[in-house]
């Protein structure tokens, strides 16, 4: 593991804690809209069970996440509403389909410490910086939002979001997506910088581009269960800081 043999002309950063923190907080935001919309509609539904069909709706998305299959908003709120045994009107089905993908559109997730330090030393490097990002019920659009509002998006060349390539890591077509939106950049020239195993990691590896597991949020656990007990990354790091010299760009 160590810096590449040649220079690096592309990266490709992870989203959900490699550039903005998870925020967990985002489930509340989501129960509370929805229970308000519901009640509005004269259902009568407490917190518990709507906390209950989402449970259901996130274990379903992981499930096709891992399939490769897509699920969105849509499908989220199609199963919350079955689980709930509810018929809601289309205006509050639409309204429902909202509250997943933006439950409070003033609000915006915290950046990941140093990530912008280290956007500015990669671009001033003449690196060209691309996201490849597994979209969960939060679309890309939105996710844009987030990186506007900290001044990050005009950082980045290429955008390679699931809901729009359509195939989540760590299938190739989403990493071959990125480097030919990157200028078709040789994987052997390219470094992708992510927080899983089985997607980041094992993703990049696999195309031959050097994998970079930040741990700087979330230390994601080798597992036998999850295939993952034998994939590490090139280089391993917790500040965003060290990013440009372990790519022997600084």
């Amino acid at each position: 593991m160590g810096a590449p043999d040649a220079p690096v002309q592309a990266v490709t950063f992870d989203f959900w804690n490699t550039l903005m923190h998870e925020q967990f907080s985002m489930r509340d935001r989501r129960l509370g809209a929805w229970l308000g919309l519901l009640e509005g509609e004269g259902a009568a539904v407490e917190r518990a069970a709507i906390g209950a069909a989402y449970e259901q709706s996130w274990h379903r998305f992981q499930q096709a996440w891992h399939a490769n299959l897509r699920y969105d908003a849509a499908d989220a709120v199609r199963d919350l509403l079955e689980h709930l045994d509810l018929s809601p009107s289309d205006a509050v089905v639409s309204d429902l389909v909202a509250v997943i993908t933006d439950p409070d559109p003033s609000w915006r997730p915290d950046a990941t410490e140093n990530v912008g330090e280290a956007l500015e030393a990669l671009s001033s490097a003449g690196v060209r910086i691309g996201i490849i990002c597994d979209v969960g019920l939060t679309p890309s659009r939105i996710l844009r939002r987030y990186l506007q509002d900290h001044g990050l998006l005009s950082y980045f060349d290429h955008w390679s979001f699931s809901d729009e390539v359509g195939t989540f890591k760590p299938d190739p077509e989403i990493f071959r997506h990125a480097l030919d939106g990157l200028g078709g950049v040789d994987p052997g020239r390219a470094a992708h910088i992510g927080d899983l195993r089985r997607t980041d990691v094992a993703g990049a590896q696999g195309m031959g581009i050097l994998a970079v597991r930040y741990h700087g949020v979330h230390d994601d656990p080798a597992s036998a269960e999850a295939g993952t007990e034998d994939v590490e990354g090139d280089v391993v790091l917790a500040d965003h800081r060290e990013l440009p010299a372990a790519l022997g760009i600084a």
